[in-house]
């Protein structure tokens, strides 16, 4: 009767959207620093969210970043989602843009998330 209220069914989500939810999400508060700026860098430049410093949460309510890093178990394959919010209210979400596994694991770094990637390596091939 009303086919704009149907929710949107698992045939027409993207395929990258069904890709990610199979893998594990992190999430990272940075400061906001230039949102826009950011999203528009990250499309030619994935290194542009290693110039973000990261914030805890209860520091800075007001404006953040919020990265949603999705990566499998091995770091081979990794994607970020940024999320901008103000006063607690989402205003904004970027596109998954692919991210290359040494600037994933230094992401995670600067929150105190250590990666050795030689010890996972190892473990795959044991397997």
């Amino acid at each position: 009767m009303f086919p704009f209220f149907k929710k949107r069914s698992a045939e027409t989500e993207p395929p990258l959207n069904k890709r990610v939810q199979t893998m594990k999400c992190r999430k990272i508060n940075f400061v906001d620093d230039d949102y826009d700026g950011l999203c528009r860098d990250m499309k030619t430049d994935r290194k542009a969210l290693l110039r973000l410093k990261p914030v805890n949460y209860y520091a800075i309510k007001n404006s953040y970043i919020m990265g949603m890093l999705y990566s499998e178990e091995d770091f081979s394959d990794n994607y970020i989602q940024l999320l901008h919010f103000e006063s607690e209210k989402r205003t904004g979400k970027s596109e998954l843009f692919p991210v290359d596994t040494e600037t994933a694991v230094k992401a995670l770094a600067k929150v105190g998330i250590m990666i050795d990637l030689k010890k996972l390596h190892e473990e795959k091939q044991d397997k």
